[in-house]
């Protein structure tokens, strides 16, 4: 990695932002993927083996290092960057893929069991294909008494009566050993159906480590615990596709191995969206909720209405005829049944019928060719350069926080300059440390001022997530808030059995040309007990030194990112700087410089990027910004290419 010279930390908030403008690259080197060519076709397969993994976004997947081996299959082998869960939650999704419906079973009380639904393995058998389902022993499983899934009806096949209630369909049903000896013997079914226990697929649970412990919207999770499940993750797949690779059975005819995680990650700030992080989706063919519904078991928030789509997950296609692949074409799970089904030639079930649900052929033939990296611009936003020199110069100042009870400790890590008269500021994420548990009651608010001319933006929409130690505890979870000129309120849904660690993210303020120079300080408060005040900020630009000086990330209209910097004073007169910014979730258990743009610009020139770069939606992002000064003649200075 690139030594730059100066760095400056500030956090944004992106919430409100469909595309913004700030470049985040995963760990391994995704390009902009183009189109597969029209003449890809899906191949007559000889194996089909599918995996299907658990509750994790492509964000928390490909923007940290706890998945190292899944990365490697992804730089070398074709990659889905728009993949997209049907439903939440999981058993519409199995369901889906299996038969080209969700058959109801993403609403509450719907029948799960007992479907009658035209399935993969009715057209398998009506084709004279063979087909297994492995399942990996349950964690809970001993030596002595092994206990499967599959054994007590746990099987997304077993959910179909024309499987269930039919014995010879029944045995196709395995542990996850006698994939082992199949392999060995090279007589492995030619649809395979892997199916890891809820370590291995990264799914946890309510007792266990993982996803339910509402870990906030983010990679690196809340606690070490994440980590084991991704590594449980990893090791399951690091494990079985090299099994698959090495045996006979791949090496003869046309084979591909599908890995999807099926749905995206759990957020505690979204309790009417059952707190499922996204409802998005880009593939057609996800279900249409109705307003009311109640997806998260608390009756004070039911569902809005709408589609109930799956998330921005991950899919990667292994070929045994291996090239990479990186494709920006919208898939989900009913785009992998219609590629089974094509290949095999045994129509469409469903919404795999549907035209606009694609194939995954772009996977299939010659290596896709070499692309050209993105580009961005640097523009100077109008009128920007009057406000900020008008803006006065104070100095440098830490962030200072204290707290009026020994309830919870207080603080802020950045300290972000705004400038006068300018809206839509990024403020600082606020980070509250519980003493004790059940100290965040009924509601917490955060108070700014009046008549001090810094107000919250009304548009803007906060987030409350939550740290904590061990997974298997109840951490405080929040409500969406709501933001009026001087107060955010974010109520309180569960108090926390353990101490937590609430962080409070996407905050965005203006200011009016009459702001009074210094702090913008904020009064905390939870259930009418002030529990001390924060700074979120200063009013006015820091005194500028040898380098640049990054001030609060501007919010604009567009949905674009403005990164404005105040020039240093003994700027060399010819040259010009290249600045990075790296992103990270404070949720994270580590720093992770993983995801950033590169590009050049001259001093006194708020950084913007096109529409042809995006940011990830959620909130609370912090960003570390690094400058270097190269000296010489400045050149070409409207558009540079995104380092990879």
């Amino acid at each position: 990695m690139m030594r730059f010279s100066s760095w400056t930390k500030l956090r944004a908030a992106t919430a409100t932002m469909a595309v913004a403008g700030l470049l985040l690259l995963p760990t391994i080197p995704v390009r902009a993927a183009n189109p597969r060519p029209t003449s890809a076709t899906v191949p007559y397969f000889r194996h089909i083996f599918v995996i299907v993994m658990e509750n994790h976004s492509y964000n928390d997947l490909m923007y940290e290092h706890d998945v190292p081996y899944l990365h490697q299959l992804a730089e070398k082998y074709g990659l889905a960057t728009q993949y997209y869960g049907v439903s939440n939650p999981s058993v519409a999704d199995r369901v889906a893929l299996l038969s080209g419906t969700t058959a109801g079973t993403e609403l509450p009380q719907s029948q799960t069991t007992g479907l009658t639904q035209t399935n993969l393995v009715d057209q398998l058998m009506r084709h004279h294909l063979s087909w297994g389902a492995f399942y990996q022993h349950s964690r809970v499983s001993t030596t002595q008494n092994p206990y499967y899934n599959y054994q007590h009806g746990h099987s997304t096949f077993l959910r179909f009566a024309d499987i269930a209630q039919n014995p010879q369909r029944v045995a196709h049903l395995h542990p996850l050993r006698q994939l082992t000896t199949d392999l060995a013997t090279n007589h492995v079914p030619n649809f395979v159906w892997i199916a890891p226990n809820s370590i291995g697929n990264m799914e946890g649970g309510y007792r266990s480590p993982g996803q339910f412990s509402f870990q906030g919207a983010g990679p690196g999770g809340a606690s070490p615990a994440d980590r084991q499940l991704e590594n449980g993750g990893n090791q399951f797949l690091s494990t079985w596709i090299p099994k698959i690779m090495h045996s006979k059975a791949w090496h003869t005819g046309s084979s591909a191995i599908f890995v999807a995680f099926d749905e995206t990650s759990y957020d505690a700030s979204m309790p009417a969206d059952g707190f499922w992080l996204s409802h998005n989706t880009k593939a057609p063919g996800s279900p249409v909720v109705p307003a009311g519904t109640n997806l998260s078991g608390n009756p004070q928030f039911l569902f809005p209405g709408g589609v109930d789509g799956g998330g921005h997950t991950l899919a990667l296609v292994i070929t045994n005829t291996p090239h990479h692949v990186v494709s920006a074409t919208p898939y989900n799970e009913y785009s992998i049944l219609k590629t089974i089904e094509a290949g095999w030639h045994l129509g469409y079930l469903g919404h795999a019928a549907d035209p606009a649900v694609h194939t995954m052929a772009a996977f299939f033939g010659p290596p896709t060719p070499r692309f050209t990296p993105l580009a961005i611009s640097v523009q100077t936003l109008p009128g920007y350069d009057t406000q900020l020199n008008a803006t006065p110069i104070i100095p440098s100042t830490k962030p200072v926080a204290s707290s009026a009870s020994t309830a919870a400790t207080l603080h802020t890590s950045t300290n972000p300059y705004f400038v006068q008269g300018e809206t839509h500021q990024v403020g600082a994420t606020v980070t509250i440390q519980e003493n004790r548990a059940g100290v965040l009651d009924q509601n917490l608010t955060l108070t700014l001022p009046t008549g001090r001319g810094v107000t919250f933006a009304q548009h803007s929409s906060p987030v409350g997530s939550t740290r904590i130690s061990n997974p298997s505890d109840q951490g405080v979870q929040f409500a969406p808030s709501t933001v009026s000129a001087n107060q955010v309120t974010l109520p309180i849904v569960t108090r926390s059995a353990v101490p937590s660690e609430a962080i409070l993210t996407g905050l965005v303020l203006n200011t009016s040309q009459e702001a009074a120079p210094g702090p913008v300080v904020a009064t905390v408060s939870t259930g009418g007990t002030v529990l001390g005040t924060v700074t979120l900020g200063s009013v006015g630009k820091p005194t500028a030194d040898a380098m640049p000086q990054m001030m609060a990330p501007v919010v604009l209209s567009n949905g674009q990112m403005a990164f404005p910097f105040i020039p240093p004073a003994r700027s060399p007169k010819h040259g010009h700087f290249v600045i990075r910014i790296e992103g990270q979730y404070p949720t994270a258990a580590s720093l992770d410089f993983n995801q950033y743009a590169r590009f050049t610009t001259t001093t006194n020139v708020p950084v913007v990027s096109d529409q042809s770069v995006q940011i990830t939606s959620q909130a609370g992002k912090q960003y570390w910004v690094q400058s270097e000064f190269h000296p010489g003649q400045w050149s070409n200075p409207a558009t540079f290419s995104v380092s990879r």
